[in-house]
């Protein structure tokens, strides 16, 4: 299967490369409304489950029913294989997986397997923020 990527410099890798640095460490502090900040306030997040969030408001809501279950453990999101593909209109679709490993009393566990999509876009000042996200999770490939 050959697929043309178009490529991006270096700088605007590294640039997407922090941008998902610092958001996903503000989740994995709890920094719930620090991890809203980087969403547009109308963005839009499609879990594996099928639920939705639409906008800031509902996602700061949603995560805050959600913690209780992260009190006792220590999360860390991990990326890679990051496909970064510049869209219409200077948005950037960005495709990767993601695990997520999660250490408590019991030891260290991960859980499943994701492949996310995100369109990130810029504010008038130039900072990346995540205007829609869908998260499916891994499967075996069909053969």
């Amino acid at each position: 299967m050959s697929q043309t990527v178009a490529q991006v410099t270096g700088d605007l890798y590294t640039e997407v490369q922090m941008f998902y640095a610092r958001q996903m460490r503000r989740v994995d502090a709890l920094d719930i409304e620090g991890f809203a900040d980087t969403f547009t306030e109308d963005s839009e997040v499609t879990h594996a489950d099928g639920g939705r969030t639409c906008g800031r408001a509902e996602m700061i809501a949603a995560m805050r029913t959600r913690l209780p279950r992260y009190r006792d453990v220590s999360t860390q999101h991990w990326f890679g294989q990051l496909l970064i593909e510049p869209m219409d209109g200077g948005a950037l679709e960005v495709s990767y997986y993601t695990l997520v490993a999660q250490t408590g009393e019991s030891g260290l566990s991960f859980q499943p397997a994701y492949t996310v999509r995100d369109v990130l876009v810029r504010e008038p000042g130039g900072r990346l923020l995540t205007r829609s996200r869908t998260i499916h999770r891994s499967t075996p490939a069909q053969r």
